[in-house]
């Protein structure tokens, strides 16, 4: 019996539920994997065994990761590897020039800011800014990616009439400030990063565990920006891939992809 398209959708939400959980970037178990996943354990088993299968998870001892091939498909992602490319100069002289920084790149992506690049420091021992983490909401980032869209619900924790101030702001200064309100212990400063057109396209920010480092590293980061937003609007256009001819195959039936298939009834 052909499964329905509800049932097609329902399979995929669960894989990426899965992976979404597995991005926070520890092993997990399957018991605390199926329920952050919001999933019974049964088919948060199933979907991990489809998984481990395409090498978009691994598998060891009981416990779960992120695969490399899920690795692979998510450094691919277009924005991540086009602002990559034109952050890697600008963010190595920022961090030389200011000790043990953690320096971040994150993007607006489905209502949630995204660490797209960046390099390590003293935070990442308490807090690691690694490619992939899903920012706390009221984030530096956030500020700065909000002044530049319309406006939005606030997030936890913030009034409507607060996060408006903020994020009024911030697009005044084209700076954002956050001392311990997302993570108790770090405070950062972030800036954007703008398209050839002026779009907001991302953001950068520099995080310390002090937060007297913050206030001065404002025009730092704000010339780190600028920087970037300079090498990605001299990015030539990508060009378009020459057509490969596939070899001829004889007509006949394709058979269901076994994996990501749900039972059979």
């Amino acid at each position: 019996m052909a499964r329905s398209g509800t049932e097609g959708r329902g399979v995929l939400e669960g894989a990426f539920a899965l992976m979404e959980v597995l991005a926070e970037g520890e092993e997990v178990g399957l018991t605390r994997l199926a329920g952050d996943a919001e999933l019974p354990k049964a088919t948060a088993h199933r979907l991990l065994g489809q998984l481990v299968a395409l090498g978009a998870v691994q598998s060891r001892s009981g416990r779960y990761r992120l695969g490399a091939r899920a690795f692979r498909l998510g450094q691919a992602w277009h924005p991540a590897r086009a602002l990559r490319a034109a952050s890697a100069r600008p963010l190595r002289e920022l961090a030389s020039a200011n000790g043990r920084l953690s320096l971040s790149l994150s993007v607006a992506e489905a209502g949630r800011t995204i660490v797209v690049a960046g390099l390590r420091g003293e935070v990442d021992d308490v807090f690691p800014l690694r490619s992939g983490l899903v920012l706390p909401p009221g984030s530096a980032a956030e500020l700065i990616l909000a002044a530049s869209a319309p406006a939005g619900d606030p997030p936890e924790g913030r009034t409507a009439a607060a996060w408006a101030r903020e994020v009024a702001q911030a697009r005044e200064r084209g700076l954002a400030f956050e001392y311990g309100q997302c993570v108790s212990t770090l405070s950062c400063v972030s800036a954007p990063i703008l398209s050839a057109s002026g779009q907001v396209v991302a953001a950068v920010a520099a995080t310390a565990l002090d937060p007297r480092q913050i206030a001065p590293l404002g025009e730092s980061v704000s010339r780190a920006a600028a920087m970037i937003s300079a090498n990605l609007s001299r990015r030539p256009a990508a060009a378009a891939r020459p057509h490969r001819e596939s070899p001829a195959r004889p007509p006949g039936p394709r058979a269901p992809h076994p994996v990501l298939a749900g039972p059979h009834p």
